[in-house]
């Protein structure tokens, strides 16, 4: 009994702990019917995913620390993340299965 409480301890104080380094964005910025449309070719995704809804696919995003935009695909359900997206929102393009989404700066929990 001793040894499973310590055990369950042990389990819940490293919980914590990564939960308390956790410096995930909180926010993103929803551009509907818009896709990127970059001047170089580094904004290619750097993960591609399969997801029912575009919630999903924010969670995705915000769940890694290096993607700051994600685009939805409606129609196929296909969930793309992006890093070097600085400045992209001057550079829309229209496309009505499309929904691009920005990490939004300074939204860091806890900040940083």
């Amino acid at each position: 009994m001793a040894s499973r409480r310590i055990c369950l301890w042990f389990v819940f104080m490293i919980i914590t702990q990564s939960v308390g380094e956790d410096m995930r964005s909180i926010r993103m910025s929803l551009m509907r019917n818009s896709k990127f449309q970059c001047a170089n070719t580094t904004c290619l995704p750097f993960i591609n995913f399969i997801t029912r809804t575009i919630l999903n696919c924010q969670a995705g995003c915000l769940a890694v620390i290096q993607c700051a935009a994600a685009s939805f695909h409606r129609s196929t359900s296909n969930c793309e993340l992006f890093t070097d997206m600085l400045n992209q929102n001057g550079n829309m393009l229209f496309d009505a299965d499309i929904i691009s989404m920005n990490v939004i700066a300074e939204t860091r929990s806890p900040p940083g």
